[in-house]
């Protein structure tokens, strides 16, 4: 019984400092989904240029041969 009232004292110590802690840094969490997404963009349109240029150098070799 004397392990019960700890628990829930760090419980509510750790959640008020999470509370506390999330509050300020949510505006700087969506400019890094923001962030996140425009290097997703590019990441997915850079492997799509070089396979390109792959399948281009692929049938450039076929056409020398």
């Amino acid at each position: 019984m004397s392990h019960r009232p700890s628990n829930l004292r760090l419980k509510v110590e750790a959640q008020t400092l999470l509370t506390t802690v999330a509050g300020p840094s949510s505006m700087v969490f969506g400019r890094r989904i923001e962030n996140m997404v425009i290097e997703s963009v590019l990441f997915i349109a850079f492997v799509a240029i070089v396979g390109a240029a792959i399948v281009k150098a692929y049938e450039w070799h076929q056409d020398v041969l």
